[in-house]
């Protein structure tokens, strides 16, 4: 039930809702803050991509060693193992970010702010981090659990442990409300969070994972032959 307020409207907004100078200036210094955090971040990032290409690649080329058991799979498996195999390779570029990743976090945790979006923004990516890493730790090897469902005749009971989790994280995921607060937060980095945050406010976005457009590759032929029909 609503109750009126005990003051005029334009009382109520006079005392609570106008910000005072000293308001602004502190929130637009959170705000540089914060952007500066992540274009820290952005620039680590940048300089890892040579190193985790190489962990990816690695990953990618131990792999085909198992090709002709994923070429057997049945139909219905491939998707799973398409799904698998992308997180495993993705672990190899998580494997070089992760530091950068906590590193952002812990950055971000460190920037006092009493600004609500930039507060919940910290909690988002805390969050997103957790994930990444259950998502990307999914054992060392990718065609041991592989060649063992094969052999075990793709049945559901032997379905491999890796497999398993990410079935969990992706119910998780699909029951999972937005990230709250990082679009919030990205609209204040472009109004106040000064040179480079439009910079800040485009990364903050991207937030934690590995993007598929980095680990899927047109000429990989794991991934031509799993996300054939997906």
């Amino acid at each position: 039930m609503l109750h009126r307020p005990l003051l005029p409207l334009a009382l109520l907004c006079a005392a609570l809702c106008v910000a005072t100078p000293s308001a602004v200036a502190a929130g637009r210094g959170d705000a540089r803050a914060f952007a500066k955090a992540t274009l820290a971040f952005d620039l680590a990032r940048g300089n890892a991509i040579g190193r985790a290409e190489r962990r990816g690649d690695t990953r990618r080329r131990n792999a085909l060693g198992c090709l002709d058991t994923l070429r057997a799979a049945p139909a219905e498996r491939r998707e799973e193992l398409f799904g698998l195999y992308v997180a495993w390779v993705s672990a190899g570029y998580f494997a070089e970010d992760e530091p950068i990743f906590t590193r952002w976090v812990r950055s971000l945790k460190r920037v006092s702010t009493s600004d609500p979006a930039l507060r919940r923004a910290r909690i988002s990516l805390g969050r997103q981090l957790e994930v990444a890493r259950r998502t990307y730790g999914q054992g060392r090897r990718f065609c041991s659990p592989v060649v063992a469902w094969a052999q075990a005749g793709w049945s559901d009971a032997a379905t491999p442990a890796p497999v398993r989790r990410l079935r969990e994280l992706k119910a998780r995921a699909g029951s999972a409300r937005p990230a709250a607060g990082v679009n919030a937060a990205a609209g204040v980095l472009r109004s106040s969070g000064g040179e480079g945050g439009k910079l800040a406010a485009s990364v903050l976005r991207e937030g934690i994972d590995e993007p598929d457009e980095r680990v899927i590759q047109g000429d990989d032929p794991i991934v031509a032959l799993l996300a054939d029909g997906i």
